[in-house]
């Protein structure tokens, strides 16, 4: 695991968006194309401007959402929205999005969370590259310890792909890749921010622990994992 830090978050944005840029680019180089997954929230929107005036062949990447809200496409609390509105601009609109809620998925105020997941993972495509936030309680996509999926979710025997959680601390029900398919990836970057997540980090870093989900990608030796942190 590689940790680099930086004095804020416009440094660690753009040193993120140059390391995202370098992976893809090595991959598009190496099989022709490459799968980009994304995380939401409000953290990740540095970061997402930066990478969207990176010079690539945008036309060979496919982004992906890490994680998205049970809510409609206009909803405000939507990832895709959020991406849509700070990364797919630039030199990044030639990039193929791929949406978990569709139109068909939602009515003006419910989703059809079966119909979601049933889209999403028919001809899953595994992600190459996975940008991860983590929250202070110590979850990551939208893996919470305290959802009654979570055993499911980090179950590795299961097939790569997404699954609905249903978090008691966040608002929303939640559809997110699991623990699986977090792990088939050929590169995990996490990006933290703030002391609070700093000290989260660190005793995660310490020992594997269930009650933090962040934990199960530190304490693995799958895929390698980058961690840029920011004051």
């Amino acid at each position: 695991m590689q940790q680099i830090f930086h004095d804020n978050v416009s440094a660690q944005a753009a040193a993120l968006a140059l390391s995202v840029a370098g992976h893809l680019s090595a991959l598009i180089k190496s099989k022709g194309s490459a799968y980009l997954a994304v995380s939401g929230g409000r953290t990740p929107v540095p970061f997402f401007q930066a990478l969207s005036m990176q010079r690539l062949p945008w036309q060979h990447v496919a982004i992906m959402l890490v994680d998205e809200r049970a809510v409609p496409p206009h909803h405000t609390d939507s990832n895709a929205r959020l991406v849509a509105a700070n990364l797919l601009r630039g030199e990044a609109t030639r990039a193929r999005f791929i949406p978990l809620v569709t139109e068909e998925c939602a009515t003006q105020d419910r989703i059809d969370v079966a119909k979601v997941l049933t889209q999403a993972n028919t001809g899953f495509s595994q992600p190459d590259v996975v940008v991860l936030g983590m929250g202070e309680d110590g979850h990551i996509a939208s893996l919470f310890a305290d959802a009654p999926e979570y055993a499911q979710a980090m179950n590795l025997s299961a097939p790569p792909g997404y699954t609905a959680t249903s978090p008691r601390s966040a608002a929303h029900r939640r559809i997110t890749l699991n623990r699986a398919a977090l792990l088939g990836a050929s590169k995990l970057i996490l990006a933290i921010g703030g002391a609070s997540k700093r000290e989260v980090f660190t005793l995660a870093s310490h020992t594997q622990n269930v009650a933090l989900p962040v934990s199960c990608i530190i304490h693995q030796d799958t895929v390698p994992i980058d961690v840029y942190a920011a004051n």
